[in-house]
This record gives structure tokens, C-alpha cells and sequence, in this order.
């Protein structure tokens, strides 16, 4: 939320590029409480630096809360599981440890000056080019429920961040070559028609014989190759085995909404419709009449149907609703008073420096305290969900004690509670039949050594002992087993040809045609569409994606003349440029001063990444894995 209310005073985006490329490249912790006393307090450490629990949690819930009033009914604990948004959490705050300590290596801090200077100049704490003050300036932090020193507590670490930076990348330069490269890249552009052909739509039968198939499989045998496969034994208890054994009452549950109420607060919602016109230079009074006109007409009944018939922007068709979450895109002059609107209140005209705004709060509610009654059924999952993780885990301890550091998990046999099953050899990912329908099981096998013993390992619906037993290395396949894929990559090559020598055809035909109206026959002759878009140097070409050499046909090809056919994926284009903008030496000269310095931010920023990428592997990294794995469990579980 901070992050939000800062986007108008400087951009982030390096912070979020620095946790999805931890993600992307994998990362492990160590559980730091292994063989020792437990914390309640610590969640995870950095080195010798401690995060604790009520830093994460208040963390958590923030971002947890926000996705929900942004997705709405849309948000479970199915997609937290997959958008893996606690440990994204705990990334971040352990990326910020460690960017901390590197300043604080190099005495890097931020003092009360620069500071009380960050704030002073925020755009949304002034007014007429001065400072609000300080009660104004925390009316409108309460507002978006937070406080000073929270905030404060950021524009510090942001003001840190900054420095280190700096201290880091001050000797990187941009060489004009790549500067002009980059230069050309946005600024070179052409606006292009085209032609897209699906190769399998062009239709022809082929026909394939034996022998063409077998020497299609000779010359590209390491092409076919079975995946690696393997197996193991598990030994799973599932906890819904166990809710015989729960013995929680209504009790239980009020005693926990007592204590955990912060946990059931309903967020406010506010649901805003927007009547929008936009206007030039020349008729910017004219439009202000006209919205001044229509808001002395407007009332809390009429507001959807003359948004409908007024407004320009693409909510008009919806009455100008911009729901509970997506008129936070609005200006800053818009949403400032969006907060100081109350329900059913309709504004007077906004300016938005490209049009007029009138707003309507049509709904909104403060923040309140959730019902037990309404709240029960989530509390009931949750205590039964950590009440069945405490029964299954204590049972599942005893049988580790017996097989941890063996070789097998045979010493548990005599345990008549507990029984060994012998998975098939599965690929990563794979489902365990009757157990495990995720693959949660089967991917852990491919995280271990032969042999090894891994617990414990949790999956949706329990939690598990788990045994490498073997792997099965890919191996070549034989012809006869895949016969019928070779036959579908033989026809699809000469599909290929086909197509690209009909397309040849089609450019040739577009080609002699002297006006639009014949251009149009032909292409609704053969089922085909002309589309148009703005290409620019190195993207790519409109849904199609990237093709080589593309730029060189755009930018030295023929104005006006179809080029010939461009095989990208699936699919064959034909381009013609209308108009090619291509920026001079005269216009990089002109502006290369403003764009230096913008390519050298995005460098910076690259390059920080890397350096807090590369201090990250130095740190010894750990979390308290019970701890850790209690208040994901508690959080996610409100999100059922």
C-alpha cells in the first residue's frame, strides 16, 4: 500500500524484478531451528540479522488483504498456494535485510534531514506549492491506515536503497553506439499492414511412406527420448483420517475470534462511477460548461444513464462504473477526492489535465469488525486444519525417529498404523494414484538423492515420509513406439513447405492489384484479413511474436509493397509498410542528453539486481520452518 501511494514521487520497479528473479532461478533456506529450541518470535534470520513474526504477519496480511479487495470473489487460498505469495513476502523482506546491511557496511544512512526533504516535497502531502503540515499530513496517512512512523520507516529504507545504488553503479556508462542502438529501438517506427495465414489452415493431403518415416527417425534420434523418470516409497497420513480424533467445540472457536480478531476485519470498500469527457486546447471551456451544466442535473438515479450517453471513456457502456478497486488508476487529484467523498455523494468537475471527471461514490463502507457468527466457519477450518497438522505430525515424528539417517524405511514395518507405498516410476510432477492428485509427492523426488529420506513433506491433503528409491535415466526411444509422432512431424514439415509456397503466391497476387477494393476481394476470396498495427524496432509483430530480421524488411523495404511470406511459430505473415518513421542523427543529437539519462537509470537498476543477487549467495539465509509454516497456514486458511 505504501508502495502505491508513492508510483507519483518515483517508480520501484527493480525491487519487484529482484524477488521474480529469485523465484525464476530457485532458492532454498535452511531451517535455522533444526535441533535446537524453538522461537515464537523469529521467523527467519539473514545472517546474524533477525526477521521477526509480527514484522512478517503485518506484512502479510497487507498484501493478502489488498489482492483480495483488487480480485474480489476471485481471491482463494488456491491461488495464494500457486502465486506462492507468503514466501514472496518473506523474499522481499529478506532482499531488504540484506540490501540494509550492505549500506550499513558502507555507513550509508538516511539522515533527518533528507527525510523531513522526501516528505516535505511529496506531491500529495502539498498544496499550492507548500507543505500541508503536520496534522494534514497524517489525517491523510490514516486515510490509507497506516501511520507516521510506518512510513517514515520506508521513506528511510527507500532513501538507503538509493544510496547504496548509487555507490554501486557510479562508474557504469552507457557507449554512444548502444545508446544510439536503444535510441533507434524506441523511436524507430512503421505502421505496417499484414496478413496472418494458421500453416495448418492452408489445407493439402500428404501422404507418408515407411521408409520416409524411418529416415526422418534415424537423422533426429536424440530428438526422441522418454522423460527421466522416478520412484520411491511414502509412507502419508492424510488428515481427514483423523478428524475422528478432533475435539474442538464452539469454545475453542470463540476463544480464538478473541484473540485473533485483527485476523476477521471486513476491509472498506468503496465503489466509484466516473462521467469523463475529455478535451483539447481549444474547447477545454466549453467542455468545463458543459460538465458544470450536466452536475447540476445529476443525482445518485441518473448518474449511470447520463454517464452513458455523456461520458468518453471505456466505462461509459457500464454507466461509468469503475467497481471497487480499478479507479485506484486514477490521478492523484481524482482519487484525493474519491477519499473525501462520503456515499452517494457526486463531486464537482475534475480537472485530470486531459479531460473533466465528475465521480460518484455510490458505495462506502469503512472498515469494520467481521461477525463471529459469519466468521466461525473460517475459524472452524482454520483451528481443525492446525489441530489435524499437530495430531498427523506428532504421529509421523516417532516414525522419523526410527528411519531418520537409515536406508530404508522397512524399521517403521511393525507399526501396524502405518503402512509403505511403493509409487510406479513417475515424472516430475506426476500424480501419485489415490494419494497425492497435485504431484506435490513426485516432485519432491526429483529434488533428492537416491536413498535419501526426506520429511516432512506436506501436499494438499496430508503430510508424508518420503523415499528415493531409484531413477530411471531417459533412454531412446524405439521407432515403432513413436511411429505415429514422426508421421505428424513429417506432415506438419510438409505443411510447412505448402503453405510457405502458396503464401509465395498470395504476396505475389496482393502485389499486382493497384487498389484497396481489389486488395479487399481477394483477401475475402480466400478467407483472409488485413490487420494493421504501429511496429517499432525489435518487437514483435503484433500477436505473432518475434521473427529474425524482421526490422530489416520493415525499415529497408519498399513502401507499399507486400513482402514475401515470414514463417513465425504456427503461423505464415506477409507485411507491407505504409509510412517508415525513421529517426535521424539530428534527432538523437537533439535528444540524447534526456535519453542518456534515462537508459542509464534501467542499466543501473539491471545492474543492482545482479550485485544484490550475487551478496544474496554470501548470506547464510534460514527460516523457522514450524513457525514459518503455522502462520502461513493461519492467514491462508481466511481465504477459503
Amino acid at each position: 500500500m505504501l508502495r502505491s501511494m508513492r508510483k507519483d514521487f518515483k517508480k520501484y520497479s527493480w525491487t519487484l524484478w529482484l524477488v521474480i528473479i529469485v523465484f525464476l532461478l530457485g532458492f532454498s533456506f535452511t531451517d535455522i531451528f533444526t535441533g535446537g529450541s524453538s522461537s515464537e518470535t523469529i521467523i527467519a534470520k539473514v545472517g546474524e540479522q533477525e526477521i521477526n513474526v509480527e514484522q512478517y504477519q503485518k506484512r502479510l496480511f497487507q498484501v493478502l488483504d489488498n489482492y483480495k479487495n483488487q480480485m474480489k470473489g476471485n481471491f482463494n487460498k488456491e491461488l495464494i498456494t500457486q502465486m506462492r505469495l507468503p514466501e514472496q513476502i518473506l523474499q522481499n523482506l529478506i532482499n531488504s535485510e540484506i540490501i540494509r546491511n550492505e549500506a550499513k557496511k558502507l555507513s550509508l544512512r538516511a539522515t533527518k534531514s533528507e527525510l523531513k526533504k522526501m516528505i516535505v516535497n511529496f506531491p500529495a502531502f502539498q498544496r499550492e506549492g507548500k507543505f500541508v503540515g503536520i496534522s494534514e499530513y497524517k489525517r491523510y496517512l490514516a486515510i490509507f491506515r497506516t501511520n507516521a512512523k510506518d512510513f517514515e520507516a520506508d521513506l528511510k529504507s527507500d532513501i538507503v536503497n538509493d544510496k547504496l545504488k548509487e555507490v554501486v553503479t557510479a562508474s557504469i556508462i552507457v557507449d554512444n553506439t548502444t545508446l544510439r542502438e536503444r535510441y533507434k529501438n524506441e523511436n524507430d517506427s512503421a505502421e505496417l499492414d499484414y496478413v496472418k495465414l494458421k500453416i495448418n489452415s492452408i489445407k493439402s493431403d500428404f501422404s507418408t511412406s515407411d521408409q520416409e518415416l524411418q529416415n526422418y527417425f534415424e537423422k533426429n534420434k536424440i530428438s526422441f527420448k522418454t522423460p527421466e523418470k522416478r520412484k520411491g516409497s511414502i509412507i502419508v497420513l492424510k488428515y481427514d483420517d483423523f478428524k475422528k480424533d478432533l475435539k474442538l467445540n464452539d469454545t475453542d472457536f470463540h476463544d480464538y475470534f478473541r484473540q485473533n480478531k485483527e485476523q476477521f476485519q471486513i476491509p472498506e470498500k468503496t465503489r466509484i462511477y466516473r462521467l469523463f469527457v475529455n478535451y483539447t486546447e481549444d474547447n477545454r471551456e466549453e467542455v468545463l460548461k458543459k460538465m458544470e451544466d450536466l452536475k447540476s442535473d445529476l443525482n445518485v438515479e441518473n448518474f449511470e444513464s447520463f454517464a452513458r450517453l455523456h461520458s468518453t471513456d471505456i466505462k461509459n457502456k457500464d454507466g461509468g462504473d469503475w467497481g471497487y478497486s480499478e479507479w485506484k488508476s486514477f490521478t492523484s487529484q481524482e482519487q484525493s477526492i474519491i477519499n473525501s467523498l462520503k456515499q452517494s455523494e457526486i463531486s464537482d468537475p475534475v480537472d485530470t489535465l486531459s479531460g473533466f471527471a465528475i465521480l460518484f461514490a455510490k458505495e462506502k463502507t469503512s472498515e469494520k469488525q467481521e461477525p463471529y457468527e459469519t466468521a466461525k466457519l473460517k475459524i472452524k477450518n482454520i483451528m481443525e486444519r492446525e489441530e489435524l497438522k499437530k495430531i498427523v505430525k506428532t504421529k509421523l515424528d516417532k516414525a522419523y525417529a526410527k528411519v531418520k539417517g537409515a536406508t530404508d524405511l522397512s524399521a517403521i514395518s511393525k507399526d501396524k498404523s502405518l503402512s509403505i507405498i511403493e509409487t510406479e516410476y513417475l515424472t516430475s510432477g506426476e500424480a501419485v494414484k489415490d494419494v497425492d492428485q497435485f504431484g506435490y509427492l513426485s516432485r519432491k523426488f526429483f529434488n533428492m538423492n537416491e536413498k535419501e529420506i526426506s520429511y516432512p513433506v506436506e501436499f494438499m491433503d496430508g503430510i508424508a515420509i518420503v523415499q528415493l528409491n531409484s531413477v530411471k535415466e531417459p533412454e531412446n526411444e524405439l521407432f515403432e513406439n513413436v511411429k505415429g509422432k514422426i508421421k505428424d512431424l513429417v506432415i506438419a514439415d510438409k505443411q510447412i513447405i505448402d503453405a510457405i509456397s502458396k503464401s509465395e503466391s498470395f504476396s505475389s497476387s496482393l502485389n499486382n492489384f493497384s487498389d484497396k477494393g481489389q486488395i479487399e476481394s481477394y483477401l475475402k476470396k480466400n478467407d483472409m484479413k488485413l490487420e494493421s498495427i504501429t511496429y517499432k524496432r525489435g518487437n514483435e509483430l503484433a500477436d505473432l511474436g518475434k521473427v529474425e530480421g524482421l526490422d530489416t524488411i520493415v525499415f529497408t523495404g519498399e513502401e507499399g509493397k507486400f513482402s514475401k511470406p515470414l514463417r513465425i511459430g504456427d503461423n505464415i505473415a506477409i507485411i507491407r509498410a505504409k509510412k517508415i518513421k525513421v529517426s535521424s542523427e539530428a534527432d538523437f543529437k537533439r535528444e540524447k542528453a534526456q535519453f542518456y539519462k534515462k537508459k542509464l537509470e534501467d542499466i543501473k537498476n539491471n545492474y543492482f539486481i545482479s550485485y544484490i543477487m550475487n551478496k544474496r549467495a554470501k548470506y547464510q539465509i534460514g527460516i523457522n520452518q514450524k513457525l514459518y509454516d503455522k502462520i502461513r497456514e493461519s492467514v491462508v486458511a481466511r481465504f477459503n
